[in-house]
Parts: structure tokens; sequence; C-alpha cells
């Protein structure tokens, strides 16, 4: 691999965050101009900039999180997939140090930063990345920032009220907490002889790609998964994690165990790979993992499931004449998961036909005969048409299991047009975004998280969370 020339952080307004020279030279500040025009342009020409990409002689290769851009430049020739994953390793790595990723936490830690970057590159060549490793020659303390801060003052109450719940938590007890704060996890891990709380956080994630046609027929699904832990453990303990027994694994020979609840479905997962801190035993029978959790954010392992499941959200279009020269083309929308479970953040892009000229757009919660009398009241959420792009974004902030929603884009045809000429494949695909929280599809559960050494004066504080996310949920009308 080559070496690299120049790293940058790059804020969304185009300010430099950071910048590391490695080979000596002098730094160049019209980089990040030129990256930076280089990217306006491919906007306005409607194109997807690629993560790398060669101006002048000079290779730019960026990856983008939570809004700023992070980058490298080199003159050599380079492995373009060496370095996007450093990329992902560096951001991985500054998000352990800071607590949160944001524009504010970088500009607050700056100084720590910069340290771990003279021990994570020599000359440009990259180094060590283990945030267990860096420990050792790092520090500067981290300053902590909440998730919600910024620069401005919009976050400051928000930090305000934050620490102030916390400290009321701190003071009041009412019998053990049951759950926790989403922004606990939020924290820098400890520098030196900093106290740890002794606590972990597991987060078993899934991302749906589906694709499904007119009649709410799946083409085409299948689950990426993950388990992904942070941990503030004292050391790296010895950790046990078994999964329900109801699973089975193809390529590691673990079939589905049926001293479990036989009444539920077998799950079926096709690929799985492992952190390199994980230890398999080979001729297991049962998906049970031993590993030494590092300090940090880190991915536990990764699956893939090609299995059938019933989409979490159905989407239904259909066509309404609204006499020879109107036409209300409508998709309703269902939560088709337990009532107890809520969507959020619901967000539906379609585009409309070219011959679209004169449009409107009107949302309501749909209370018709399949709409489930049980389910929680929803609002209909906000449609917006940008007649520019000639799409409409659709968003729900909930649904509920059960409940239904819809939208009606109402079109007003030409004098040379009639409605019965129009048909649900003139209209463009259905894109949809949503996060399902403490559920998923596959059913699969972590049934245990055991640590294999004597903690018996201070246990270890364990917090589990399940997430949906969609990857590509698309409605196809052809």
């Amino acid at each position: 691999m080559a070496t690299i020339q120049e790293f940058l952080v790059i804020s969304p307004r185009g300010d430099t965050l950071i910048i590391k020279n490695y080979l000596g030279t002098a730094i160049n500040r019209a980089t990040a101009d030129i990256f930076l025009r280089h990217l306006k342009k491919e906007k306005l020409e409607k194109k997807s900039c690629p993560p790398m990409f060669v101006l002048d002689g000079v290779t730019y290769c960026h990856l983008q999180q939570n809004s700023m851009y992070f980058l490298f430049t080199a003159t050599k020739n380079v492995q373009a997939a060496a370095l996007v994953e450093c990329l992902h390793r560096i951001a991985r790595l500054f998000k352990d140090y800071c607590g949160v990723l944001t524009e504010e936490s970088v500009r607050r830690n700056f100084l720590l930063l910069y340290e771990l970057l003279d021990e994570v590159f020599d000359r440009g060549f990259p180094q060590g990345m283990s945030t267990e490793l860096l420990k050792a020659y790092v520090y500067n303390e981290p300053v902590a920032v909440s998730a919600g801060s910024s620069s401005g003052a919009s976050g400051g109450m928000s930090g305000r009220l934050d620490k102030l719940s916390t400290a009321l938590a701190d003071k009041v007890s009412l019998g053990e907490r049951r759950t926790m704060a989403s922004a606990a996890a939020n924290k820098p891990i400890a520098v030196g002889s900093e106290r740890r709380d002794n606590t972990i956080f597991v987060d078993l994630i899934e991302k749906l790609t589906l694709v499904s046609d007119r009649a709410g027929n799946v083409t085409q699904s299948y689950i990426n998964g993950s388990i992904v832990l942070k941990s503030f453990m004292t050391g790296s303990p010895e950790m046990r994690l078994g999964l329900n027994e109801e699973c089975s694994i193809t390529s590691l020979g673990v079939e589905r165990h049926y001293g479990g609840d036989a009444s539920r479905p077998a799950m079926t997962i096709d690929d799985i790979s492992f952190h390199e801190c994980v230890r398999w035993e080979e001729g297991c029978k049962l998906p049970h993992f031993t590993f030494f959790a590092p300090d940090g954010e880190f991915t536990l392992l990764t699956y893939r499931i090609s299995s059938p499941y019933r989409p979490p959200i159905s989407l239904t279009p259909f066509l309404e004449p609204q006499g020879p020269n109107g036409l209300d083309y409508v998709i309703r929308v269902r939560g088709d998961f337990p009532h107890e479970k809520t969507a959020t953040n619901v967000t539906l892009t379609f585009a409309l036909p070219a011959w679209a000229t004169s449009v409107s757009v009107e949302v309501a919660a749909s209370g018709g005969a399949h709409a489930d009398p049980k389910a929680a009241p929803v609002s209909g959420g906000k449609a917006e048409l940008d007649r520019k792009a000639h799409t409409v974004t659709w968003v729900i902030p909930k649904l509920p299991g059960g409940a239904e929603a819809l939208v009606r884009a109402k079109i007003v045809l030409a004098s040379t047009m009639q409605s019965s000429m129009c048909e649900l494949s003139d209209f463009g695909i259905v894109k949809t975004n949503f996060e399902l929280p403490m559920y998923v599809l596959s059913g699969l559960q972590i049934k245990f998280l055991d640590f294999l050494y004597g903690s018996a004066k201070s246990p270890p504080n364990k917090w589990i969370r399940y997430v949906t996310h969609a990857l590509s949920y698309v409605g196809r009308w052809t």
C-alpha cells in the first residue's frame, strides 16, 4: 500500500476541522476547496460521487460520517479497499475516544485526535488502529460532549436537561433500574487511570433489503444483521454470549436445538463472520461464542439470512380516477408488526411521471376495513412535493403496529390525456426508510452474556437493545 499524503476532517460548511500532513511537505490549504467543488459539481450533474476519484494526479478517498467528510489524499497508486477500511477504522476510533462523532466533539477534542493520528500513521503508512492498544500511548483526556449538543445555542438546553435528568436519577433510587437513556453509550472510553463504570452495551441490529410488487408480494428479500458491542469494562474480561437455540448456522454446522421452543419457526443463518477476538469451538452444536471484549465499540459478528420473512411495513398502491381528467395516486402504508411496537421516522420517497404537471398532495390516517381496531391512533404525517425534482417525500413520525396511513397525490391531467390511459407502471419506485426499536424480524435473541471471571463485589452492568432498520426497502409497481 502506498503512503498517505494528507488526512482531513471537513465540516458540512466546508471548514477544515483537522488537517494532518504525513510526508513533511507544505500543507495544501486548497485541498478541501478542490474536494468540495468536485462534490458540488457531481451533485449539480445529478451523479453519485464515488468514494475515490483522481483529480490532477491526486487521489481523493472520502467517507461521510454524521455530515462530516473524512478525506485521504495520495499522489501515488493506492489500494482503494485499504483506504476505505482505514477511514472506517479512524471514524470508529474517533468515536471511541470522543464518545460521539459530531463536529462539536471534534472541535473540543482536537488535541486528543491529533495525538491519535500521530500514533495511527508513521510517515503515511497505517499502523495499529486498535482502541485497546492505543490507550498506552494516549495521554490527553477526552472532553465529553452530549450527542445533541452543538456549537450554537440550540443544543445548550437539551444538554442541561440531560445533565439534570442524570443527576436526579443518581440522587433518587426507586429500586433496580430496568432501562437506561439511549445516550448512555455515547461517552468516551476511560484513558489512563480514570475510573471505569464496568458497563457493556450490546446492540443486535438488523438491516432489511426487500422488493415488493403492487400486490404486496415479495420478489426479493434478505436480512443483514450484526451484534455490536461497546465496552467500558475494567480490563478485557473473557465473556460468553449465547443466541437462542431455535436458530441454525449453516456455515458452522449448528443445527436447531429441539430442546428449545418448538413452536417458534426455525431460523437459518446462511453466512456468519466473527471479530478477531471471538473463539469458536469446533464441533460445538450450540450457538455459543467466547471472546475477550476490547475497549470501545466493535462488531462482534455479522450474519446474513436469506429466508423469506413477512414485511414489517406493507405498501399498497392504487389509482382512483376522478372524472375524465383527474387521477389520484394513493399509497397505503400499514405496520405489520406487534401492536406494542412502534416504527419511527417512516419516510417514503417516490417520483411522479413527467406528464403529472399539476399535482397536490394530501395525507390521512386510514381507518378503513384494512385497519386493525386494536392499533393505536396514528397521525398521517407530513408530505412535501418537490416540483423541481418531481418527487414526493412523506414522513410519518410514529407508526404503531397494525395502524395504517395513506398519502394521496391528486393529479390534474392534460386535456389530451384521460385517466383510463394511466397505469401504476407509469409511476416510479417507492423508497422506504424506517427504524423499528426493540424488534427484529428474524427472531434472533441474545439469551445470555456471561462473564467468565469473579466479580461479586461489583457485578457488571449489561444493556441489550434490538433495532431493525430499512437498508433497501423498495416498492416496484412494474
